[in-house]
């Protein structure tokens, strides 16, 4: 969920942070601290299989978000990318004490990792001290807010700045927005915010990651005019699965981004009724899915937004999987 870098969070002091991760059995082996997500994007796009990777924050309510892979078995996410808190992070010195960082160090060897970086207090110093980290994989974002002397105000400047220093050593997704920027008040031009993910992508950016959409056809329309702009890197859609009427309340807040409003009134009449508001999800991100796939537009990868609720993308996952829609690694 894009928007959520420049979210304020109490979280633990630095220092203290202990990740909370249980992995699977077979996560013991491979070394995936070289494998770039760009890549392993790019494969299974062209393989036309179904896969999934997703957002976690570090810390929650001042704990840190516990994560077992076993209970994503059989099929284990592609990717994982941990949220930048900027007014939390923005601070922390060192910035290898930044928990999003500490999380993604010591989840690398086991699984591709993306961490974000938001732009907010963000100067060329602090920029360079995050590249010497050597992580293969980055999602820099603009985030909400703009704080008085930081270096970079576009994304695109840190995507120069990054391929500049790390060359092809280093991924880098950005983030594509199928509604326009939702965040933002004023009225978007979508020609202008396609110049914009353009230029991202003409300074080094080698994926696009979309913000979480509620509308099939404006998720599939998007994928079109991002390849009709001559835009050729894959592209994986974000998805909400939301775990309560709250949570959706709270993407609302945060990105901006509405459900249709006769889904709307749906979800309203059953608010109160938390099991019916888990399943409506679950069903409208199959449904999305699903359509997208039909679409046939080239696009075979989500990542899901959890808010650090995995039962529901779990939920969904189980049924693509019942659907034949997501296969079991024996099968791929």
């Amino acid at each position: 969920m894009h928007a959520t870098e420049t979210v304020p969070s109490i979280g633990l002091a630095p220092t203290s942070y202990v990740p909370c991760v249980h992995y699977a059995t077979h996560q013991n082996g491979t070394d995936h601290r070289e494998l770039r997500v760009a890549d392993l994007v790019a494969e299974r796009t062209a393989r036309r299989r179904f896969f999934y990777g997703i957002e976690m924050v570090a810390s929650q309510e001042g704990k840190p978000t516990c994560l077992d892979f076993n209970e994503f078995l059989p099929v284990l996410p592609t990717f994982l990318s941990i949220v930048w808190l900027g007014a939390t992070y923005c601070s922390v010195d060192p910035i290898e004490l930044v928990t999003s960082l500490q999380l993604a160090r010591s989840l690398e060897a086991r699984i591709p990792v993306m961490p974000h970086l938001s732009l907010y207090c963000l100067t060329e110093e602090r920029l360079n001290e995050f590249l010497a980290l050597n992580f293969t994989n980055v999602l820099p974002i603009r985030g909400d807010a703009v704080k008085e002397g930081q270096t970079f105000r576009y994304t695109q400047q840190v995507v120069e700045h990054i391929r500049r220093q790390r060359g092809d050593r280093i991924s880098i997704c950005v983030a594509g927005y199928p509604e326009g920027y939702t965040n933002l008040a004023e009225p978007q031009d979508p020609a202008e915010a396609m110049r914009y993910l353009k230029a991202k992508v003409a300074a080094g950016a080698d994926c696009i990651i979309t913000q979480m959409c509620y509308r099939s056809d404006t998720i599939i329309q998007f994928i079109k005019d991002v390849r009709s702009a001559g835009i050729t890197v894959p592209i994986v859609v974000g998805q909400l699965v939301a775990d309560s009427f709250r949570t959706y309340c709270l993407s609302e807040n945060i990105a901006g981004v509405h459900l249709p409003p006769g889904l709307r009134s749906e979800l309203l009449a059953i608010e109160s009724d938390a099991e019916r508001v888990s399943q409506f999800f679950i069903q409208l991100s199959i449904r999305i899915i699903r359509d997208i796939l039909a679409a046939d537009v080239g696009v075979y990868g989500v990542q899901f937004y959890t808010f650090n609720q995995f039962a529901p993308v779990q939920a969904v996952l189980k049924e693509l999987r019942t659907l034949d829609i997501l296969k079991d690694e024996g099968g791929q």
